[in-house]
């Protein structure tokens, strides 16, 4: 009999989240084997940290029921998504999984942010342990640039039928790759067509404002200077510019460390 392909869903928010929710149904629909291990609290802004959050001597790991998900192992953890990841490829929560699914991240993973993102970060760390990953996050940057009512619509579903429409490519993509999928919150019927751009990295992306205002108001013996305005660059055809124009947006994580450094060999000789 034919193994169905393990996936692990993670995310930054926590196991409560609805993003998570609606990423775990998603791999179900597939047909996949799922296993779901989140923190136990928000741990948005961790990257691919290998924080654990110890009671005594041990980390509280304890089994939860998802709505909806009867047949789904789920685990509340507490610790970061980047140790729940590499805990993940070591098979600490059953077979090593073919796929790790991080997110649906509520705010975006855009320019900087991504290398502070935990959503990003346990998929980059499943990645350089050679396990292909997907990072998605919800498009929110619209609500810092201009605040939202309270309750304002998190269109979960949407976001979660393009993360199916996707998966198969991503499932027989080559071992280790990430991949970053920026998704609009917008109904069904507004989504334009997924459209594949470059990550770009400069500028202080919006949702990192909320953290260093928070850092500011704690770090109240330092010297503090007017809040940054987002600076981020908004280049035509970039990831940032398609996903603001309604695009959900997918973009490959690299990192390579194999550029040769040419002055080094005149260093010391």
């Amino acid at each position: 009999m034919r193994r169905r392909p393990h996936v692990l869903v993670t995310n930054d928010d926590g196991i409560d989240a609805p993003g998570l929710l609606a990423l775990a149904h998603t791999a179900c629909d597939q047909g996949y084997d799922v296993t779901v291990a989140a923190p136990h609290r928000q741990a948005s802004g961790s990257a691919g940290g290998l924080t654990m959050f110890l009671v005594g001597e041990r980390i509280e790991v304890s089994h939860r029921r998802l709505p909806g998900l009867p047949g789904v192992e789920a685990y509340s953890v507490a610790a970061h998504p980047g140790m729940i990841a590499l805990a993940a490829v070591l098979g600490r929560f059953g077979p090593v999984p073919d796929l790790v699914l991080s997110g649906i991240n509520e705010g975006s993973n855009l320019g900087a942010a991504v290398l502070h993102s935990g959503t990003a970060g346990a998929a980059m760390v499943a990645g350089a342990h050679g396990v292909t990953a997907l990072a998605a996050s919800l498009h929110l940057d619209f609500e810092i640039e201009e605040p939202a009512p309270a309750g304002a619509a998190r269109h979960w579903d949407t976001a979660a039928a393009v993360v199916g429409a996707i998966l198969p490519n991503i499932m027989s993509a080559d071992a280790g790759s990430v991949f970053n999928l920026k998704l609009p919150n917008l109904p069904g019927e507004q989504v334009r067509p997924v459209v594949a751009a470059a990550w770009t990295l400069a500028g202080t992306a919006p949702t990192l404002l909320p953290f260093i205002a928070d850092f500011d108001r704690r770090a109240d013996t330092l010297p503090v200077a007017d809040l940054l305005e987002p600076t981020i660059d908004i280049v035509e055809g970039s990831d940032i510019a398609h996903v603001r124009e309604g695009h959900p947006t997918l973009s490959l994580l690299r990192w390579n460390g194999d550029t040769a450094i040419e002055w080094v060999d005149s260093v010391l000789t």
